[in-house]
């Protein structure tokens, strides 16, 4: 079937008038075609694409506007006027004259971290003295309670909440040392005048790195206009942004559990609740669009964004879900975002084996649907090209999709294995 939306009129009339002799008469036609049919024909497209982005909208997906991207950077490369990338910790930011700890990152698959966190003790030795310095290994706190917090405010807003690719998040480590190895050791340590012992992780460690994300923290004031009720009293707080509010970009309010909805209209957000004030409240814009490059801003973009598509959206709006080998297939491929991730098939199973990648990015939600899980394993079977396998975050990719087909297959426990 032919797209007529595609069909060049112009260039069509243009070619057929050609075949015309009489220069007077082609000079008549061109008038005729081009002044009266082509105005007629552009009217009809304009129509056309009228119709089809209204179509769009309506089946538009609610949180189209909250997807979120993680990337890491060296400290050294911080840009503070990119106004894609901010930091996930403020602190990674501000020079910190006492620091009990040191933050890692570790460029390593799934299998190398559990293993790294799995040691519990990480020994290094002092470039000064010669020493020996043992740290206590354990996940960096600060960055799960930043996702903990982000996943209190989409519950707070109301705005359904979509798994978070959590793939740099996991890499990071917080060693801690340990009293009693050396006089000096709180001086080495924050000091960074220290490396490590075993070959084996100095080829994974990462040093004086920081995570960032397309999430931008500002303070706002509030109005407050009282507004008539049958029988109670509500309250409209009106939110002026910095800047004019961007279409493609979602907000969040932290404005404890007081609010009943939220409206967004151009350059302010009105937050209706039973408060009868507010102080300034903090709001976190979730950049969209394309990410800002800067020097040094190199590393992978991990994000939620899915492929964008109208049959998707439409299953999304009505809530049939055919839950098919080919709609498992459309699922996998519209979140790869990049990775070539081929499903060979598909099965239900009684037990999982170690080996199998598991669905687990949400599990700091604490939500627990099953006290006694008993259900059926949903294993995808996965086939990774030789590139892919050497991709220490292809593994994280594959966690993350299983992460956000738990959402929707409840009555199974989604897993993977690469093959």
């Amino acid at each position: 079937m032919i797209d007529e939306r595609t069909f060049d009129y112009e260039n069509y009339i243009q070619e057929q008038l050609r075949r015309i002799d009489d220069l007077d008469e082609r000079r008549f036609a061109r008038q005729l075609l081009m002044e009266s049919l082509g105005k007629v024909i552009a009217w009809s497209e304009e129509k056309y694409a009228a119709l089809e982005q209204r179509i769009q909208n309506e089946l538009d997906l609610p949180w189209k506007a909250y997807n979120v991207c993680m990337t890491v950077i060296d400290k050294k490369d911080y840009d503070p006027i990119n106004n894609f990338w901010f930091p996930v910790c403020e602190e990674d930011i501000k020079r910190q004259q006492e620091q009990s700890y040191e933050t890692i990152y570790l460029a390593a698959d799934e299998k190398v971290c559990g293993a790294f966190l799995g040691m519990g003790t990480l020994t290094g030795i002092s470039k000064t003295t010669g020493e020996r310095i043992r740290f206590q290994i354990r996940r960096s706190d600060r960055y799960l309670r930043s996702m903990d917090k982000l996943y209190r405010l989409f519950t707070g807003n109301h705005v359904p909440w979509q798994t978070v690719h959590m793939g740099h998040m996991e890499r990071f480590f917080d060693l801690i040392p340990m009293e009693g190895e050396a006089a000096d050791v709180q001086t080495v340590a924050l000091a960074h005048d220290w490396q490590v012992q075993d070959d084996r992780w100095s080829k994974y460690i990462r040093r004086d790195r920081m995570l960032l994300w397309n999430i931008r923290q500002s303070a706002v004031h509030a109005r407050e206009y009282r507004v008539p009720c049958i029988d109670e009293v509500f309250y409209e707080h009106v939110f002026y942004l910095p800047q004019e509010q961007e279409t493609e970009d979602g907000y969040l309010v932290d404005a404890g559990e007081t609010i009943l909805s939220i409206r967004y209209e151009k350059n302010k957000i009105v937050l209706r609740t039973t408060a009868e004030s507010l102080e300034d409240i903090m709001v976190y814009r979730l950049c969209q669009g394309e990410p800002e490059q800067s020097a040094g801003y190199h590393a992978p973009v991990l994000s939620n964004r899915r492929k964008d598509n109208l049959a998707a959206r439409y299953s999304q709006q009505t809530g049939n879900f055919i839950q098919t080998p080919l709609e498992l297939n459309r699922k996998v491929e519209e979140m790869a975002d990049g990775y070539q991730i081929r499903v060979l098939g598909y099965e239900i199973l009684d037990r999982a084996k170690e080996e199998y990648l598991a669905g687990d990015m949400d599990s700091f939600t604490g939500v627990r649907l099953f006290s006694n899980d008993q259900r059926k394993i949903l294993l995808l079977r996965i086939q990774a090209e030789e590139q892919d396998r050497e991709d220490y975050l292809y593994e994280s990719q594959i966690r993350y999709i299983l992460s956000q087909l738990q959402l929707e297959f409840l009555e199974y426990r989604c897993m993977g294995v690469i093959i």
